[in-house]
């Protein structure tokens, strides 16, 4: 098949987003790889022109250990990236050779991908896809990153319904798989779980169905990872805690930073390194918190010693007396009452609601202090104020309604000030049914309310000949092949399958919490299947 100036050689893959070729580029006389966006995805012109401006982001990119973008075209009207191919094997192909997998393997990939990522990264471009099968060893043995940007596209609201998860399960970070913002450690959560396939085999993130996949990864600890310390140097035993430490904060901080920390120090054998010392932000915490009761010790002995009357137990009453009587509130202890300078959701009783999403304002969370809560309960913690507070957390996401008023989309950070009373938090995410909750606010308390579509849904993987545009209750989800299951409701769903050569399939089926359902359909038998 031959397309104004390329000839195409061969399909090697599709995605929901675009259908991967190698092909032939006439005029420079080499091979190339063409990604070329679905045609059905034109109509949405924003999705259009984040491709676009995603593939000349990455264009910039010129780096050895980075697959090249080395133009932007079209394919039979729809637009198409052109990049470097890439003689040689995927990370995830090569890894199926057990004999392979090894510290030195380890070491050159590791080593690669985040001199790859410290590039992009300072150029502003978080890849938020890093897997094996975005590794790519050439014949001669130099390892390259593809799909850099592309994973900014896969987030348009046509693909992937506002919001939802993006790239594989089995390799997101925390925060990626709570759905919420994500920056550059994310990368580097990635590469750690990558860096374990690479010296054992081990997928540590992998599920029986992608609900225990999600799972798997919002509960993971590194004491999970112990049994990886007598298969590798203490040195590579300690990046490898560091990159996959839950708490984005507590990984390191650049992937300079943790290629930095690989490297072998000068004159010294690796194995013999003693483990680094790992230095948290709660350590952190601790230390000048020390440093901060010895100051104040420091400073309260010296009023003792300067005052006579601190000495004797007396208390100097003429500041209490010239305030006049002191009002004082019951509070739970070591809770410190929120600062709050920007007007309020809703301050005042007579103040109307307005519902604009200006209005909302959040308290700082290091001034409150929540108390634990399960799943979807709700809790109470004193705080000062007129007004009682309602902070929200969903997973993945959700765009949240106070009695029918937009109040923002999570993750919202801090708390939102309400009238107290009894109020309907609903929780709205195209996905799925919506959550509805009531909650009780108290005067001068905090109530958390959050949700979890994920415990009430289930999974299905489609699989359609030749193809087909998947529909889940008349709403697109994706164009199969597909990449990953996809994530629904429980209950009673429609299922249709488009293909505008044949005429449509059309399916209802139940799905429980937790189900995982492979679905099989082709145009080209009478019936479907």
């Amino acid at each position: 098949m031959t397309q104004d100036n390329f000839t195409i050689l061969e399909q090697i893959s599709q995605s929901p987003t675009t259908s991967v070729y190698k092909a032939h580029q006439n005029v420079l006389d080499r091979t190339i790889l063409l990604k070329v966006l679905h045609k059905h995805l034109l109509r949405d012109k924003e999705l259009v022109a984040r491709f676009s401006r995603e593939a000349k982001a990455c264009a910039i990119l010129r780096s050895e250990n980075i697959v090249q973008v080395y133009d932007l075209t079209d394919v039979e009207g729809a637009p198409a990236i052109v990049m470097e191919y890439v003689e040689g094997k995927s990370l995830e192909d090569l890894l199926a050779d057990p004999h392979v997998r090894s510290e030195e393997l380890l070491m050159k990939v590791a080593a690669s991908v985040l001199k790859a990522l410290s590039y992009a990264h300072e150029k502003g471009i978080t890849h938020r896809d890093i897997k094996p099968g975005n590794i790519l060893v050439s014949e001669d043995g130099t390892v390259k990153v593809t799909d850099f940007g592309l994973a900014a596209v896969a987030d348009a609201p046509s693909l992937t319904m506002e919001g939802s998860l993006i790239g594989t399960p089995a390799y997101m970070s925390p925060e990626q798989a709570r759905g919420e913002a994500v920056d550059l450690r994310t990368d580097l959560f990635s590469l750690g779980v990558t860096l374990v396939e690479v010296l054992t085999g081990d997928k540590i993130l992998v599920g029986r169905s992608y609900a225990e996949c999600l799972h798997k990864i919002q509960t993971f600890n590194l004491r999970s990872i112990e049994y990886l310390s007598p298969q590798c140097s203490p040195r590579v035993y300690e990046f490898l805690k560091k990159m996959l430490a839950p708490d984005k904060h507590d990984r390191f901080a650049s992937a300079g930073e943790a290629l930095a920390f690989l490297e072998p120090p000068a004159g010294g054998d690796e194995k013999n390194v003693a483990p680094a010392k790992k230095t948290s932000r709660a350590g952190s915490r601790l230390l000048a918190a020390g440093v901060a009761v010895a100051l104040i010790l420091v400073v309260g002995l010296s009023f003792v010693f300067r005052h006579p009357a601190a000495r004797t137990g007396k208390v100097a009453a003429d500041s209490v007396a010239s305030s006049g009587p002191q009002k004082t509130e019951a509070k739970e202890p070591g809770v410190t009452p929120p600062e709050t300078t920007s007007r309020d959701k809703y301050s005042g009783d007579k103040e109307k609601r307005t519902g604009s999403s200006s209005d909302v304002k959040s308290i700082p969370q290091d001034s409150i202090s929540p108390s634990a809560s399960g799943k979807n309960a709700m809790t109470f913690t004193a705080i000062s104020g007129d007004s009682g507070y309602i902070s929200v957390q969903c997973t993945p996401w959700a765009k949240i309604f106070i009695d029918n008023e937009y109040a923002g989309t999570t993750p919202i950070s801090g708390s939102i000030k309400i009238l107290a009373g009894e109020h309907t938090v609903t929780f709205s995410n195209p996905n799925f049914a919506p959550i509805v909750k009531r909650v009780q606010v108290h005067r001068n308390l905090l109530a958390s309310v959050e949700a979890d579509f994920l415990e009430e849904s289930g999974y299905i993987i489609v699989s359609v000949e030749p193809w087909g545009d998947v529909y889940v209750d008349d709403q697109f989800r994706e164009t199969t092949p597909s990449v990953e299951p996809i994530v629904v409701s429980s209950g009673t769903r429609k299922i249709r399958i488009h293909n505008p050569s044949f005429q449509d399939i059309v399916k209802t089926l139940t799905v429980n919490p937790g189900d995982t359902l492979r679905l099989n359909f082709s145009f080209l038998d009478e019936d479907g299947k």
